[in-house]
């Protein structure tokens, strides 16, 4: 019994130390940085959005090593994955009255995951480049396809569809990703001083995405709408990570790659979708709340799964 104690106590160390230590400073020192500075936490995503993060997509798109045929079963893994977590949040939305802007946020805060600014750092840390590089894999496709469906519920309605296409293709790290795609499959990759920027600079992005992350926490009530937020923190962080052991087990996923997948489908909400809230006018107060909530939530299940999975 001693012994399985010390071994429990050990690897809490471990995760705690080494693999969310890191990520837990460095939000702190943004958190800090908006309280105590007032800096503009817009002009910073911005940066991560329009260069930072575009640049490590497609780097790492052309230069990481991934089986291809698992990263397709991860992707339909995935996509099933995010399926059923909005039908069942449009579900309870249904059976607690949630309508109009309400509703169509609290299904964008149960498919729109952290998988970028927090998913990302902490599977690099917890499994490596291997782990990183499937990492990427979801973050690309909720990137991709959990945006659009979000922008989609918020500007449904009149051109909801037409808008929800045309704001994806305007949106950099989806040019990031084709041309990736393109890079990969063809072998036309840049060379020399033109690659060494791209990765300089795509370095950059992993610790900007927590300080981000951090500032974004610093400007954040999660006192209001405290009923919806504490049931939709509830369905994200306990049965989100349910729904994706399940899925992972049926796609036949192992090793690394399985222990990716359950790790990126039991984030937090996405900072992204306060963003996208805020430019629809579609129940910002809640969406702030449920992405302060599910955060500060991950400082306990996220360990916890980690013991489990390492």
């Amino acid at each position: 019994m001693a012994l399985m104690l010390a071994t429990l106590l050990s690897s809490l160390s471990h995760v705690l130390t080494q693999v969310l230590g890191p990520i837990l400073l460095v939000a702190a020192a943004g958190y800090l940085l908006r309280r105590r500075l007032q800096v503009d936490v817009r002009s910073v995503s911005r940066v991560v959005f329009y260069i930072l993060a575009p640049s490590l997509i497609y780097t790492s798109i052309v230069t990481l090593d991934f089986d291809a045929a698992t990263a397709w079963r991860s992707l339909g893994y995935y996509a099933v994955y995010m399926l059923m977590m909005g039908l069942i949040a449009y579900g309870l939305t249904r059976l607690w009255g949630y309508n109009g802007a309400l509703g169509s946020a609290f299904v964008m805060c149960a498919i729109l995951l952290n998988n970028g600014n927090y998913g990302l750092p902490l599977n690099l840390f917890a499994f490596g480049p291997e782990g990183f590089g499937y990492a990427l894999v979801f973050f690309m496709f909720n990137s991709l396809v959990g945006t659009t469906t979000s922008i989609y519920l918020l500007a449904r309605g009149e051109d909801g569809a037409r808008v929800a296409l045309r704001r994806t293709l305007k949106t950099p790290v989806v040019w990031a990703i084709f041309l990736g795609l393109i890079s990969r499959s063809t072998g036309l990759v840049p060379s020399g001083a033109l690659m060494d920027m791209l990765q300089l600079v795509g370095r950059a992005a992993i610790p900007t995405f927590l300080i981000v992350l951090g500032m974004t926490l610093a400007q954040t009530d999660a006192r209001t709408n405290l009923r919806p937020v504490t049931r939709l923190s509830a369905l994200r962080m306990a049965g989100g990570p349910i729904v994706a052991i399940v899925l992972s087990g049926l796609f036949g996923l192992g090793g690394v790659v399985r222990s990716v997948a359950i790790l990126q489908g039991s984030m937090s909400t996405a900072v992204n979708s306060i963003v996208i809230s805020n430019e629809f006018e579609a129940a910002p107060d809640f969406v702030a709340g449920s992405v302060f909530s599910t955060t500060l939530l991950s400082i306990i299940t996220l360990p916890a799964l980690l013991l489990w999975l390492m």
